[in-house]
């Protein structure tokens, strides 16, 4: 299955999108560790054609931060998860 890369607008809150934004670096993440990629990219910025990327050195933060925002939302299947990911880091 191809990965949809979320798509939001130039002057969009991103904090509002915070679900779409960690689902696209769990994503990108699980992705780029099986294809051994060194940076993922996160979000488009609409009609720019700017990407937002996360390189590798940057994942077990964002990571973090993702656990930290699925525990708060007790999506405890996401969590486990992230755990896995950071694992394999």
């Amino acid at each position: 299955m191809t990965r949809r890369i979320p798509i939001f607008e130039y002057n969009e809150e991103l904090k509002s999108k915070k679900h779409q934004v960690y689902k696209s670096l769990i994503d990108g993440v699980t992705e780029a560790i099986k294809t051994d990629k060194e940076q993922i990219k996160l979000c488009e910025v609409k009609g720019t054609n700017v990407l937002i990327t996360v390189g590798k050195q940057e994942w077990k933060d964002s990571l973090d931060s993702a656990l930290q925002y699925y525990v708060s939302k007790e999506e405890y299947e996401e969590c486990s998860k992230i755990k896995d990911l950071i694992d394999k880091l």
